[in-house]
Order: structure tokens, then C-alpha cells, then sequence
């Protein structure tokens, strides 16, 4: 698999589906599928409070990130949010740094 064909994928499926429809769809297809897959293997089925701790996670993924990525894949070039993407955790970290004053490590975990 090439790095940043996710993007390239999302910018071309947008071309035919409403951005959001697209987001919400491809975190249902994955959770769905990977229900099955853990269920196949023997997992127990999740409990109402999992169900509601993945909804919570889910709903901040969908909305916070990927719907996000979506909507604007309609007008920026697919590598361009790619490596926008690639880059915000590294962001995140700087942006940590200069609001707490607390050094970045060699490694964090």
C-alpha cells in the first residue's frame, strides 16, 4: 500500500458521495467488519458501556477528523491533506511544548 492513498481514495469517492455520508460510512464498514472479525475469533460481544464508550470515540473521530478531511478534500489537493495529516501530531507536540514549557523527550509514550 502507498502512503497517502487513503487520501487519494476519499478524493475520489467525494466526487460521487456527499462528504459526510462518506465519512460516517467508512467508520460503519470498519467497525462492522471488524465486529464480525473479533466475534469470529471468539470475542464476547461488547457490553452497553463499551458500546457507548466506542460511540463516544467514534462520534470524535468522525466529526473532529475524518469528516473534516473529507469536507475539505473537496477543494485542497489529496496529497496536500495528506501531508497536512502526517504532520499534526508533530504539531500537537510543539504546540504542547510552548503552552506547558515541558521539553519533548527523545521518546512518548
Amino acid at each position: 500500500m502507498v502512503w497517502g492513498s487513503t487520501y487519494l481514495g476519499i478524493r475520489i469517492a467525494v466526487e460521487t458521495l456527499p462528504p459526510f455520508l462518506l465519512a460516517g460510512a467508512r467508520f460503519a464498514v470498519a467497525g462492522g467488519v471488524m465486529l464480525l472479525w473479533a466475534r469470529r475469533r471468539g470475542a464476547a460481544f461488547p457490553s452497553g458501556r463499551e458500546w457507548f464508550g466506542a460511540a463516544a470515540v467514534g462520534l470524535c473521530l468522525v466529526t473532529l477528523s475524518n469528516a473534516l478531511i473529507v469536507f475539505v478534500e473537496q477543494q485542497i489537493a489529496s496529497g496536500i491533506v495528506a501531508l497536512f495529516a502526517a504532520g499534526s501530531p508533530l504539531l500537537i507536540a510543539l504546540f504542547t511544548r510552548q503552552r506547558t514549557g515541558v521539553p519533548l523527550g527523545r521518546i512518548r509514550i
